[in-house]
């Protein structure tokens, strides 16, 4: 199943000093990506980077717009480990509640660790709506890593009213974990 993931920043620190442009130019650069992504293939996931930091108002926005556009995927990263669980779990609530289309894609949680919060904040993602979380075995990634996929998969298994399901053998955790801990030679 061919996906194409493609994104563009969206918090004002990334529109001002990483991009230096405008929110309108935001939009219309995110537009094209997915609208050309989709030339290609079907299934398109746009990321907004620094979604944790970007106004719910204009985050929803944007994520209107590439689902008009033809974004199959919307993945809101908390690419800063910013976030308070609470505070992310309202943001996805937020895009649940008033992004037009939103019923017709699946939402996601990116999250990353900088702050400790990576796996407390994908869980209330998925809480308020989010159905993908994008993370590593170990919690590998840049920085202080990303969620990590043992810690997620089990939290979810272990409070059956989370009322959440995942499909991964959790038997089989233990042994990939090893494994990717022997392979990068870290103990």
């Amino acid at each position: 199943r061919p996906r194409i993931h493609t994104g563009i920043g969206t918090s004002n620190s990334h529109i001002q000093f990483k991009l230096n442009t405008t929110r309108e130019d935001i939009i219309a650069r995110a537009k094209y990506a997915v609208s050309y992504a989709k030339t290609f293939v079907e299934d398109i996931e746009f990321y907004a980077e620094d979604a944790g930091r970007t106004d719910n108002e204009f985050l929803a926005k944007v994520c209107e717009e590439v689902i008009k556009s033809g974004a199959t995927v919307l993945n809101i990263p908390d690419t800063t480990g910013y976030c308070l669980p609470e505070e992310y779990g309202a943001k996805i609530k937020y895009l649940k509640e008033n992004v037009k289309g939103i019923e017709n894609v699946i939402l996601s949680c990116h999250c990353h660790n900088d702050l400790g919060l990576a796996t407390a904040n994908s869980i209330e993602g998925v809480i308020n709506g989010a159905r993908q979380i994008e993370c590593t075995i170990n919690g590998i990634g840049e920085r202080a890593g990303n969620t990590a996929l043992e810690e997620v998969v089990m939290i979810i298994k272990q409070h059956p009213y989370l009322n959440l399901e995942t499909n991964i053998k959790t038997e089989m955790l233990y042994g990939m974990s090893h494994l990717v801990s022997d392979s990068m030679g870290i103990y």
